[in-house]
């Protein structure tokens, strides 16, 4: 569902878009063997550049300390259904953002991402990221992030324009149907061949659209209702984003790595998300934090890089 009144997208087609979502953040983080370097944070579906930087915003977690490592919590299998159906009902009910509010979705969120090479996996600093990106047309788009170059007093804070950014109407042009989404989502993913399980490829898919993207009530229900239908979805409680902000997160687990989508367990706004490992493997061991992330503001803006109010 495009966002309302939106004018004409040109289409994209279903394989096309689901690589677009995957540029997103999906492969970023995924233990991999390597030297040992630091895993970058890709920018939002569509972009295909990012030479950026913003500077460090936090740091809990130096780049010589020892691996993050937190309770792997067991999930409760049936308990995702439910929530994710309570979530879709309360998602339709929240009002979405006129189509004449602004040209420019904006999003300004936290997180660390591990680097992997000899030995444990390691958590390297908070990192804060803003982005822009057009609405309704493809064009430009803003992308502001640190990036560690050298030591960390080194880091000198730049911005990068992308050109040809995919749109925010495209991004979350999917059926409001959750059966006819589900489907899309398998289909996509046996056109593509490879990478995770269609579970995983699905529930992976549906969390890039989750995280960088401003979505239309209906769409947002329609997400729920089909991560509700995925096979192996659990709830995981008392789970804390990269701000610190404690929540319920929605997980699926594949290949000794869980994935969680963090939500407020009162209001079930997205909050963000967390993966880690939840078995002993050569990358460390069980509860190896691999990536941990928080949306802080969403909002529509009229020009790039205007900031909203916080």
């Amino acid at each position: 569902m495009s966002e309302p009144t939106a004018p004409h997208v040109p289409a994209l087609s279903a394989t096309r878009r689901q690589a677009l979502r995957h540029h997103l953040m999906s492969e970023i983080g995924r233990p991999v063997r390597r030297p040992r370097r630091m895993l970058v944070l890709a920018p939002a579906a569509g972009v295909l550049t990012a030479v950026v930087a913003a500077g460090v915003v936090a740091q809990p977690w130096a780049s010589d300390s020892a691996p993050v490592v937190v309770a792997v919590a067991p999930g409760e299998p049936g308990g995702a259904t439910l929530l994710l159906n309570r979530m879709a009902d309360a998602a339709v009910d929240r009002p979405g953002p006129s189509s004449g509010e602004g040209e420019y979705v904006y999003i300004r969120s936290r997180g660390a991402f591990a680097e992997f090479g000899d030995g444990p996996a390691r958590l390297q600093p908070v990192r804060e990221r803003e982005l822009w990106i057009p609405r309704y047309e493809p064009g430009e788009g803003l992308l502001r992030e640190p990036r560690f170059d050298g030591p960390l007093a080194e880091v000198i804070p730049r911005r990068s324009r992308l050109d040809d950014v995919t749109p925010n109407a495209v991004l979350v042009d999917l059926p409001t149907d959750p059966d006819a989404l589900l489907a899309q989502l398998y289909q996509e993913r046996e056109q593509r061949g490879r990478g995770n399980s269609r579970d995983g490829a699905a529930f992976t898919a549906i969390g890039d659209v989750l995280r960088e993207s401003l979505m239309p009530p209906a769409t947002s229900a329609a997400l729920y209702r089909a991560a509700a239908k995925i096979p192996g979805v659990e709830v995981v409680r008392g789970v804390t984003d990269a701000a610190g902000r404690r929540g319920i997160a929605v997980g699926h687990t594949e290949l000794d790595r869980r994935d969680e989508w963090i939500f407020d367990e009162r209001t079930y706004e997205y909050l963000g998300e967390r993966s880690y490992l939840v078995a002993d493997t050569p990358d460390g061991p069980a509860g190896t934090v691999l990536g941990t992330t928080a949306v802080l503001q969403r909002a529509v803006v009229s020009t790039l890089g205007e900031r909203p109010r916080r």
